[in-house]
């Protein structure tokens, strides 16, 4: 960061009511001034009603201006933020001129990074803003905004204040080692040592769920011909979005979209009804689908409930039998020949509903179960938790328990104080890679550049 000045449109594209044109840098201010002709002095955090004109004089629009004075600003830098009229063509043209006056195009996440680098927040509050802009439930808001106020960096720093503890007894251990003086007994130093690590154990623990939380949940609907699988897609997202038909073989490609359940998202796929074709398209249709369900984090296998089971759906259901699913009994409108209590061969085990797609009865308890099967208990530990890691945290974070275990090992055995002071060492740099305080320049471009252009 050397100072450029950087201009990016920082709402969506398109034509809105209102576009927002942020800027920021040390010429920022500069740059309004000859847009505005005007030359301040500029009030911080106070609107101004301004008309922004071009370099040969014509005008461009009649905008809204905050300035934000550094240090008191979003990147620490000065900041402008320009309100203007959400039509392309004018947004285009203060951007252009920003550009002609002398500012450069912003990458993407540059105004977080500038407040990153200029200790405006550390990193995993930088990582929650892209979290927060992309939420899309109350949970994933809730704890992307937990992790932005600092959650996840007050344990941090809690578990770096006392490793600092124990590095300051032993570096003085060293001092002293001829007076035959013990700082802090051993025991005690193992005690610490294996609280410290229980607690980064228990942060890693939530790093499956938290990718969950940010990725979203897989779930595949399988199952043979005329089953009602279109109808059960149907039915689980409110709408119609599958084609549903009497004739076997309806559904040919993989169909997807999202429904949310209990604060996370659910990425809900179609598949091809599995049975003997000669139709090549049906073929492939059908391999695309195994191929879905081998990734999905749940599968949903239904059946017709009224007619049972035939030897080729048995064959197919003992493939994921293994696998995170529930048996989807359907059509229970027509009279169930098998049962939730009858259905399932002394081999077979797993889940299973008796819903109707027809009628609905049934799918809100589908819908519960697919969140018990995925994340019910898990939910509840983030919230109790107030977060959860990402999966960078959690690489970092195992880092530091091998290095806080390596203290542990050395006190089990002959206990060398300069290596234990080491180990410690290692364990601070580890957790400060989760904050951004140990983090290489690589790291960072990469981090941001996930996020999008004028945040």
């Amino acid at each position: 960061m050397d100072g450029t000045t950087v201009v990016a449109l920082s709402t969506p594209p398109g034509e809105s009511a209102i576009a927002v044109v942020r800027m920021s840098g040390t010429g920022a201010v500069d740059i309004l001034d000859r847009m505005a002709g005007a030359s301040g002095p500029w009030e911080s955090h106070k609107v101004y009603r301004k008309i922004l004109k071009k370099a040969d004089g014509g005008p461009i629009d009649e905008v809204l201006v905050t300035v934000m004075s550094a240090p008191d600003s979003y990147t620490g830098e000065d900041v402008v933020e320009i309100s203007c009229h959400g039509s392309v063509h004018i947004y285009s043209s203060i951007i252009e001129e920003a550009l002609y006056l002398g500012a450069h195009p912003a990458g993407p996440g540059e105004f977080t990074k500038r407040a990153y680098l200029k200790g405006k927040i550390d990193l995993t509050q930088a990582e929650a803003i892209a979290d927060l802009i992309s939420a899309e439930t109350q949970l994933q808001a809730r704890v992307a905004l937990e992790q932005l106020e600092g959650s996840l960096s007050k344990k941090i720093g809690k578990i770096e204040k006392r490793l600092l503890e124990e590095l300051a007894l032993l570096e003085l251990s060293i001092d002293f080692s001829e007076e035959d003086i013990e700082l802090c007994s051993r025991d005690t130093l193992r005690k610490r040592s294996e609280e410290i690590t229980e607690e980064l154990k228990q942060m890693i623990d939530s790093e499956i769920t938290g990718k969950k939380l940010r990725n979203g949940i897989r779930v595949t609907v399988l199952g043979p011909r005329n089953a009602g699988k279109s109808s059960i897609y149907n039915a689980l997202l409110g709408e119609e979005r599958a084609i549903v038909s009497a004739v076997p073989g309806t559904t040919r490609d993989l169909l997807r979209e999202r429904i949310h359940i209990g604060g996370f998202t659910y990425y809900l796929e179609d598949t091809a009804g599995i049975g003997q074709t000669e139709c090549e398209i049906e073929t492939k249709g059908i391999s695309i689908g195994r191929k879905a369900a081998e990734g999905a984090d749940l599968i949903l296998f239904v059946i017709d409930g009224s007619a049972g089971w035939d030897d080729e759906s048995r064959k197919e259901f003992e493939k994921i039998a293994g696998k995170n699913h529930i048996l989807v009994l359907n059509k229970k409108d027509l009279g169930a020949d098998i049962s939730c209590e009858k259905y399932r061969p002394k081999t077979l085990s797993g889940s299973a509903a008796e819903v109707s797609a027809k009628t609905g009865e049934g799918i809100q308890s589908l819908r519960k179960m697919i969140y018990k099967k995925t994340v019910r208990d898990d939910a509840a530990e983030i919230v109790k938790e107030r977060g959860a890691v990402s999966s960078r945290h959690a690489a970092a974070l195992r880092e530091a328990v091998d290095a806080v275990k390596g203290v542990i090992a050395e006190l089990e055995g002959a206990g060398a104080v300069e290596i234990m002071s080491l180990e410690i060492r290692e364990a601070i740099e580890a957790l400060g890679k989760v904050t951004g305080r140990s983090v290489a320049g690589e790291l960072l471009d990469l981090i941001f550049s996930r996020f999008c252009i004028g945040k």
